[in-house]
């Protein structure tokens, strides 16, 4: 299992035992209890937030318009239309969100995921890249800098967290050594790359004068194969 995947099995776990100790999970309820205990919902907010971390996790691994993103989605609609009492919609989410974060974690465990994420997370950084495009097209070379750098720094640490590599207090530098030291690199991608540290620490230290647009050009040039070549 490699490091990003690891830190999501972490995260579900994290929420698995949070929602068992939710008293609301293991609930039962008779028609009676719809006039019981109305307003009791101290542990509303303790649900309501692992109902959003899931459907944030979702949407980062599947992507926001993924079937698993929309299907969490309408099963959350479908059980408050009952319009059932409180403690009820609570329980019915507690079993929704549970359910399907110990299927997401057992995929995860069994390799079938993987693949899905670094997916997801290519159609993310090609959203920068297409922007930085649009934007450098239209004359605002130092909005496309910003862009096109994040996209750089962003690809790079999720390919390093695929690897196991620690990118915490690690610079631009540091992570594109790392992944050079593990072959990551083939060809004149390294001294290409590092090229571009330059232009990514002026983008983010708002040092306009000293970018080019030929510069940014340049990197979203370099980015949009290396996105297809690694993210797809």
């Amino acid at each position: 299992m490699n490091n990003l995947a690891e830190k999501y099995t972490k995260q579900i776990d994290i929420l698995l035992e949070e929602i068992e100790r939710l008293s609301v999970m293991s609930k039962t309820f008779s028609r009676s209890d719809i006039f019981l205990d109305e307003k009791d919902d101290s542990e509303a907010p303790k649900v309501h937030q692992a109902y959003g971390t899931t459907l944030n996790m979702l949407s980062n691994l599947f992507g926001a318009r993924s079937p698993q993103v929309k299907s969490l989605i309408d099963q959350r609609k479908q059980i408050v239309s009952k319009k059932n009492f409180i403690k009820y919609e609570l329980r019915e989410t507690c079993h929704l969100v549970y359910g399907i974060l110990a299927s997401v974690k057992n995929d995860i465990e069994a390799g079938l995921i993987t693949s899905i994420v670094i997916q997801a997370s290519g159609a993310v950084i090609g959203d920068f890249i297409a922007i930085a495009k649009n934007e450098l097209k239209n004359g605002n070379k130092d909005v496309a800098a910003v862009l096109a750098s994040a996209a750089l720094e962003d690809s790079l640490k999720r390919k390093a967290d695929e690897l196991g590599i620690k990118t915490e207090n690690k610079d631009l530098s540091g992570i594109i050594n790392a992944l050079k030291s593990q072959g990551f690199f083939s060809g004149a991608e390294t001294p290409i790359i590092s090229s571009y540290v330059k232009l990514r620490n002026s983008a983010m230290h708002a040092d306009w004068a000293k970018i080019q647009g030929t510069e940014v050009s340049s990197l979203i040039g370099f980015l949009e194969p290396f996105l297809i070549k690694n993210f797809s």
